[in-house]
């Protein structure tokens, strides 16, 4: 005997009810897991089980944080399931679309990766201080920080830690350092749009400069305003920091030719397309061999603090913090 078939707003809305229901049940067990985590009893706790789940966390995954610790899959899931058994508490929610942490989860990450990395970093001090590092340190940098210094850091850092890897990103646009797992940003400004541990590095100084034909043909404005061709970076927030040096609180004027590169900038300078507001450091080669001059140095010579930026205090390892002072060195030298 058949039945008729139920009205499809009837089937809709019980669809709608099942997946209402599942969704309160995932946010019971959520707030489950993250009681029982609160409350269980002291179990013993594998530090390599805990390594791997903050591994796992920072990797964004199980298979990325088997590549990173260049351990097998099957013993990254094996750690977390003995972690989750002693704890008593789900740290993933398990989807296949989609890797999240439980409120468990993400409350065990908080309190336990940094403590965990003073440990690591401790152990390593008394008991391998000497011993090679591996694995990978990001870096985001400037589109146009000169490249001979992070080359030059990264050159010395590796003689001492061959089976370290870089990955190197040299771009404007200011990363999120949590998602895209940057382990160092180099930035102009202390501006930042997370919560994140902040150190000054160097000062860029900054002037106006053309290059010797230029001024043979067109000869020096009394004012930057008079310039008949001035070459500038097309960065608002970068000029409210140069403006700042210019006399008598003025503003720049609006660039003839205005450009998101200062290698660029440069190259025009060169090619005696007019004044350019440019980095000291990107024209010291050609201003040592009378190439460029400088152009109105007592109307303007400012100069801009570049920091180094990383996620937090917890995510700065011993390997992070060591090329950090080798990435200082070397950018002071370049700053003398």
């Amino acid at each position: 005997m058949k039945f008729p078939r139920a009205p499809d707003h009837h089937r809709k809305q019980d669809v709608m009810k099942a997946h209402s229901s599942a969704l309160e049940e995932a946010e019971k067990d959520d707030q489950n897991e993250h009681s029982s985590l609160a409350h269980t009893d002291a179990q013993p706790i594998d530090l390599n089980s805990l390594q791997t789940f903050v591994a796992v966390v920072r990797a964004g995954g199980f298979a990325a944080a088997a590549r990173e610790t260049n351990t097998p899959r099957s013993s990254v899931s094996l750690r977390i399931r003995s972690l989750e058994a002693a704890l008593g508490a789900r740290l993933f929610k398990r989807s296949t679309r989609a890797f999240a942490l439980t409120a468990a989860g993400r409350e065990l990450y908080q309190r336990s990766a940094g403590a965990l990395a003073l440990l690591v970093n401790a152990l390593r001090g008394v008991s391998g201080a000497d011993a090679p590092y591996a694995g990978e340190i990001r870096i985001t940098l400037p589109a146009d920080f000169p490249v001979r210094i992070v080359a030059a850091a990264i050159g010395d850092f590796r003689s001492d830690h061959p089976n370290v890897r870089f990955e190197v990103s040299l771009t404007n646009d200011v990363l999120d350092l949590i998602s895209q797992d940057i382990d160092i940003a180099l930035r102009i400004g202390a501006a930042n749009p997370q919560e994140a541990l902040i150190k000054g590095a160097i000062d860029m100084k900054f002037g106006l400069y053309a290059s010797a034909d230029y001024v043979s043909s067109h000869g020096i404005p009394l004012d930057i305003r008079d310039a008949s061709t001035l070459i500038g970076p097309s960065r608002p927030g970068l000029l409210r920091l140069l403006s700042r040096s210019l006399p008598g609180g003025a503003t720049w004027p609006a660039f003839h030719v205005a450009v998101d590169s200062f290698a660029l900038a440069r190259e025009l300078v060169l090619n005696h397309q007019g004044i350019g507001l440019l980095p000291e450091a990107l024209c010291r080669v050609e201003y040592a061999s009378e190439l460029v001059v400088p152009v109105l140095p007592e109307q303007f010579s400012g100069t801009i603090r570049l920091h180094l930026t990383y996620p937090s205090r917890a995510d700065l390892s011993a390997k992070v913090a060591d090329f950090t002072r080798v990435f200082e060195r070397h950018l002071a030298a370049a700053g003398r």
